[in-house]
């Protein structure tokens, strides 16, 4: 498949789809540094997590948002969940809660002083995309908010799910998984500081 074939939208289940192989290729051109959310700013994006880089930092969309183990210490307060690929459905993690179950290895938190919470929702991926595109941090925010009544540290995860996400330190947003693998999962993911 050539590069630009490979950037064109897939048709996937009746709705519009990038392939994993354009959302990581798009990752690879991403900055590693550590470039934080801004407040108010609405980040809407593709992201592709894998069993090397599975940390995940809500930051800037000029940032990349999955991470190596190793960088968790470089990447401090900004530093949000974990992908767990080690079961029969794999699920996202609080660090706080993933650090305690012993699967940061000796990852250094000591920047590390937020948490976050995660629910599974009952929207669907379109709905979900529709409430994405709209781009209104306050309706996103709500939605969370309503969904996130009975919040976990931990939510399993299967394709066509859309999890609500809020961290203690103001961010909240959304992702749909797209597409799992043994060792990846894609995720249309959308988010906002307030």
């Amino acid at each position: 498949m050539s590069e630009v074939q490979s950037l064109v939208p897939q048709a996937k289940a009746g709705r519009s789809h990038v392939s994993s192989l354009s959302v990581i290729k798009q990752q690879m051109a991403l900055s590693q540094s550590v470039i934080p959310a801004v407040i108010g700013e609405y980040y809407s994006y593709a992201s592709v997590i894998t069993y090397e880089r599975p940390l995940y930092a809500l930051m800037k969309c000029k940032s990349n948002k999955s991470r190596m183990i190793r960088e968790a210490s470089d990447l401090g307060s900004e530093l949000n969940a974990f992908f767990q690929f080690d079961e029969d459905l794999p699920r996202i993690l609080s660090v706080n809660e993933a650090s305690a179950l012993g699967l940061l290895e000796d990852a250094d938190l000591s920047g590390h002083s937020n948490d976050i919470w995660f629910a599974p929702t009952d929207l669907s991926v379109e709905q979900f995309m529709n409430l994405r595109d709209s781009r209104i941090p306050a309706e996103l925010a709500r939605a969370c908010q309503n969904f996130l009544i009975d919040r976990e540290t931990a939510t399993e995860l299967f394709e066509g799910l859309v999890v609500a996400f809020m961290t203690d330190n103001g961010k909240y947003g959304m992702f749909a998984v797209e597409e799992i693998t043994s060792f990846s999962i894609m995720i249309e993911a959308c988010h906002v500081l307030l």
